[in-house]
Order: structure tokens, then C-alpha cells, then sequence
């Protein structure tokens, strides 16, 4: 179950229930992708922590002319991507990424929900579209993985 949103995620929501408004149907995942997948990252089983910690390793590892250049971040991510596979031991775990990518959208339908619930129906509309468009698929080819690894990559990369 989710939170309750408190007022402060309240007036957020309804800010972005208001820019929804008027968007192209085929925009609105994309818009709202990063939202959902920042607001359900810790709940979806993955060690959040040690992922910042190792970005952040690769990150400081990484020689400043390289950081400043564009797409950097999205190298990052894609690296994250490769280590969000892996279980305690640095093995592959696919049936684990399955698990913890399923998680993920089940939390995203959640928020759908609730954010449905709450009055907000273009955000939980705009939810459900990210769900479609990024049903299938594998880790870490899925865009709802890459957006996951998006997320800590951002949180790192100055």
C-alpha cells in the first residue's frame, strides 16, 4: 500500500496534472517516465545504497574532461543497468532482475491508483501509458529498467 501524499506531493501532483493537460497521448509516458520510476526505485528490491555507492565509485574513477561530456550520465546509467543484474556475490540473476522489474511496475500500478484515487487522473493515466509502453522486454533492455539505473545514475553524476 502507499502512503498517504501529503500536501506538499499533493500541490506537486497537481502541478503536473495541469502541465498533462492538452499533452499528446504519445508524449505523456515519456514525460512522466522519470517521475514514476524515481518515486518507486526503493520500493522495487533493489540495494539503492550500494548502486549510489558503486556510481559513485565509477563516477569519481572517472577522469573530470570525460564527466562534463555529453551523453555521460547516460554511460553511467548504462553501467548501473549492468550492475542492478547482478546478486550479493557479482553474479548474473536474471530470474531476480525479473522479479524486482515486475515489482517495479506492480508499485507503479499502485501509484496509478492512488494517484487516480487522490483526483489526479491525468497523472494516473499518464502511469498506466508508462506501464504499456514498457511491458515487455528484458532487463536490462527494458525502459522501465534503464529508467531505474537513469535515476541513481542522476544522483551521482554532478
Amino acid at each position: 500500500m502507499t502512503a498517504p501524499l501529503d500536501e506538499e506531493f499533493r500541490a506537486a501532483l497537481l502541478e503536473l496534472e495541469e502541465y498533462l493537460e492538452g499533452m499528446p497521448r504519445e508524449q505523456l509516458a515519456e514525460l512522466v517516465l522519470p517521475f514514476a520510476s524515481r518515486w518507486v526505485l526503493s520500493h522495487a528490491g533493489f540495494d539503492v545504497p550500494r548502486l549510489r555507492q558503486e556510481a559513485e565509485t565509477l563516477v569519481q574513477a572517472t577522469p573530470v574532461p570525460e564527466r562534463i561530456l555529453s551523453g555521460y550520465v547516460d554511460q553511467v546509467a548504462w553501467w548501473v543497468s549492468q550492475r542492478m543484474l547482478l546478486d550479493e556475490a557479482d553474479e548474473p540473476d536474471l530470474a531476480a532482475a525479473r522479479v524486482k522489474l515486475e515489482t517495479a511496475r506492480d508499485e507503479i500500478e499502485q501509484r496509478a491508483e492512488t494517484v487516480a484515487a487522490a483526483g489526479f487522473p491525468r497523472v494516473a493515466d499518464a502511469f498506466r501509458l508508462v506501464l504499456e509502453e514498457t511491458a515487455g522486454g528484458e532487463p536490462p533492455a527494458n525502459p522501465l529498467w534503464s529508467a531505474l539505473a537513469l535515476r541513481i545514475a542522476e544522483s551521482v553524476v554532478p
